[in-house]
C-alpha cells in the first residue's frame, strides 16, 4: 500500500513524539552527551508541538494505513542574514526504522514545494550525525554539510593540562577592555570570507559587529577570556550559559556555549588558542557546567581541524540546500515563441 501524506496536526503529535523519542534513544546510544529527557515520548511530543508553534511553521506526515511512519516539520525565517529561509530543527523529523527512511524524501518534496511557492529558496536541516541512513536521505535530496554542532563532556578534561605559553597572559575581560575587543571584531569574519568558506560579511554590518564586540567587556551574561602578549591582544574566547528549550534536542542541562573564539594571525602557531581553550573549559567546569557546546563552518579549515582535536564530538550537522531561484519562472509554464513562429494577434482595447 502506498504511503499517504497528510498535514501534521494535533491528532498526530503523540505518534510523532513516539517516533522522535525512538530516534533520540538511537541517537544517544551513539552520542550519550545528548539530553536524556527527549527519550520520554511525552517530552518528545512536546518538542514536536513546539516545532509546529514556531512562526510560519508547517508539518507533513506519512501514514501507512492509520500508522504514522514518518513526519517532517519546518518553519520559515525572514531575516537580514538568512533572507527568506526554511528550517527543519532538531525536533523536526523522525521516521520508523521498520518502514525505512525513504518516506523522509517524500515529506521534504511536499514541505519544500510549499516553501518554493512562497519564494523560499534557502533550505536548512539540523540532523543528528549518528544515523548514516538518515543523513544519506538528506544528501540524496541535494543537501550538503555546512555547519557542525559539537559537544564536549567537561568531565573528560585533563586536570594536568599545560600552562599558557611563555610570555602569554590569560585573563578575564573587564569593563576597560571594550576598545581592545572592538579591534578584534574582524578576526572571525576575515577568515569566514576567505576560501574555502566564502561566507558573506555585509559592509553595513561591520560597524555593528565592532560595537557588539566592544559591549562584550561589560556583558554580565558572558565570560570572556583574553590572551595577551604584554599589551598586545592576540586572542579571545567568549562563553555563555546555553539555554535549553522544548524543541532543541542538542543542549543538555548545565551546558556552556563557546560562541566566539578567535586568534590574530600573528598569534597562530604559538599555542594561544590552545591555552585559551584549556583555561576557558577548566573555568567552565569549575563553575559547575557539565558540557560545552561549540559550532563551526565545515569549510573553515582552521576551526574544523582545531576543535575536534580539543575533544569536541560532532553531534548535529546543519545541512543546506540552495534551490535555483529561476525555478520561479523557468518551469515551463510560460512558452517563449520560437523564431519565425507566428502567434495570434492580441487585441488592445
Amino acid at each position: 500500500m502506498p504511503l499517504h501524506l497528510v498535514p501534521l496536526d494535533d491528532t498526530l503529535i503523540p505518534a510523532a513524539g513516539a517516533l522522535l523519542a525512538g530516534r533520540h534513544r538511537r541517537d544517544r546510544a551513539v552520542l550519550p552527551g545528548l539530553p536524556a529527557r527527549f527519550e520520554d515520548p511525552a517530552t518528545a511530543a512536546q518538542a514536536v508541538r513546539a516545532a509546529l508553534q514556531r512562526p510560519h511553521a508547517a508539518g507533513v506526515a506519512a501514514l501507512d494505513g492509520d500508522r504514522l511512519v514518518a513526519y517532517l516539520a519546518g518553519d520559515l525565517m525572514i531575516s537580514e542574514v538568512w533572507g527568506r529561509s526554511g528550517w527543519v530543527r532538531t525536533a523536526g523529523c523522525a521516521y520508523d526504522p521498520a518502514a525505512g527512511v525513504e518516506a523522509v524524501r517524500d515529506l521534504y518534496a511536499a514541505l519544500g514545494a510549499g516553501w518554493v511557492r512562497q519564494g523560499v529558496f534557502a533550505h536548512f536541516a539540523l540532523v543528528p550525525v549518528s544515523d548514516p541512513a538518515f543523513l544519506q536521505a538528506w544528501f540524496a535530496l541535494s543537501f550538503g554539510l555546512e555547519q557542525v554542532h559539537a559537544l564536549l563532556d567537561l568531565a573528560t578534561l585533563d586536570p594536568a593540562a599545560p600552562p599558557a605559553p611563555e610570555g602569554i597572559e590569560i585573563r578575564r575581560a573587564g569593563p576597560g577592555d571594550g576598545p581592545r575587543l572592538a579591534e578584534m571584531s574582524d578576526v572571525i569574519w576575515q577568515v569566514q570570507t576567505q576560501a574555502p568558506v566564502w561566507g558573506v560579511m555585509l559592509p553595513e554590518s561591520v560597524a555593528e559587529t565592532r560595537a557588539g564586540w566592544a559591549e562584550l567587556a561589560e556583558d554580565a551574561t558572558a565570560t570572556v577570556w583574553l590572551a595577551l602578549a604584554g599589551d598586545e591582544l592576540l586572542g579571545m574566547q567568549g562563553y555563555w550559559p546555553a539555554e535549553e528549550s522544548d524543541d532543541n534536542l542538542l543542549i543538555p542541562p548545565r551546558t556552556v556555549e563557546l560562541s566566539v573564539a578567535g586568534t590574530r594571525p600573528e598569534g597562530r602557531g604559538r599555542g594561544v588558542n590552545t591555552a585559551l581553550t584549556t583555561h576557558g573549559l577548566a573555568q567552565a567546569r569549575a563553575a559547575s557546567f557539565r558540557v560545552c557546546e561549540a559550532d563551526w563552518r565545515s569549510t573553515n579549515l582552521l576551526a574544523s581541524r582545531f576543535w575536534p582535536r580539543r575533544g569536541f564530538v560532532p553531534s548535529v550537522y546543519r545541512l543546506a540546500r540552495r534551490v535555483d531561484q529561476r525555478i520561479a519562472w523557468a518551469n515551463g509554464a510560460v512558452q517563449v515563441p520560437r523564431p519565425g513562429h507566428r502567434t495570434a494577434p492580441v487585441a488592445i482595447a
